[in-house]
């Protein structure tokens, strides 16, 4: 498994293969490492240790998880490109942009191209009917890309729909604030038509649309007992890349996982 981690006492970033046993970190605080930062033994060891015991449980590199023994946060995986440029001696990001990580959900193969199988077999994994899944797939692919979603062609697109997401794919804390201040007065939770209306009143004019979060909707009603609520991690998780996964990995009501739960290719 290749992971992003980052050490909950020191906020050091590491990057981690785990099937090469490599570690590679961010000491100089500069966004970025190569194979050229490679800190010393017992560093690499304290991280490789951990992203080995996460990667016995999760199948993976989860964003929102942390690893068994609590001393890294889980910042994703690499991509198929990253891996590619770490191996070649090039720089690779510590930090995977928010927007992207989300959209990771959609890519369990990491190649930055987000097919038509790929997208309805997310959707299913969500919870979706077949049919359900099929119209969520048309929808998402006729507005970001026929046939296939080239990742890094929607950022830009993306982040306009609140404006939480800025143009670089990160998550703009002050336009996200005033929604978790409202989730804060009222406990934690709120119901869907006070996010729609939350979203009137703090989203760009004209451009949120209801059909996005009707379907972060849908996913949330599952987790939270069949109620017409959001809670506020839940909330933030759409935006972190958190919160799909948790859904996609909460058992059904037969106690099955999602089968399109799969590890994802860690051919570079």
């Amino acid at each position: 498994m290749h992971i992003r981690l980052r050490d909950c006492a020191t906020r050091t970033y590491f990057l981690v293969d785990t099937t090469a046993r490599t570690v590679y970190a961010d000491l100089n605080e500069r966004g970025a490492a190569s194979r050229a930062d490679e800190p010393d033994a017992a560093l690499a060891e304290r991280a490789l240790a951990s992203a080995s015991d996460y990667a016995e449980y999760f199948a993976r590199a989860v964003p929102g998880t942390k690893t068994p023994d609590g001393k890294y946060f889980v910042r994703g995986p690499l991509t198929q490109a990253e891996r590619a440029a770490l191996e070649a001696g090039g720089d690779v990001p510590t930090e995977r942009p928010a927007l992207q990580l989300h959209l990771d959900f959609f890519d369990p193969d990491l190649d930055g191209r987000i097919t038509l199988g790929e997208n309805y077999r997310a959707w299913r994994g969500l919870g979706f009917s077949r049919f359900g899944a099929a119209v969520k797939m048309l929808f998402s692919a006729l507005f970001f890309g026929w046939p296939t979603i080239e990742i890094g062609r929607i950022g830009a697109r993306r982040c306009a729909s609140t404006g939480i997401f800025d143009r670089q794919g990160g998550i703009d804390e002050a336009r996200l604030a005033p929604y978790l201040a409202e989730f804060d007065a009222a406990g934690g939770e709120l119901s869907f038509q006070q996010v729609f209306d939350l979203l009137e009143r703090h989203s760009p004019k004209g451009v949120v649309s209801r059909l996005q979060f009707g379907s972060l909707f849908a996913v949330c009603k599952r987790q939270n007992g069949n109620r017409d609520v959001i809670t506020k991690t839940q909330f933030t998780g759409l935006f972190d890349g958190s919160l799909l996964w948790q859904v996609a990995s909460t058992p059904n009501s037969a106690g099955r996982r999602a089968r399109w739960l799969q590890p994802a290719s860690d051919a570079a």
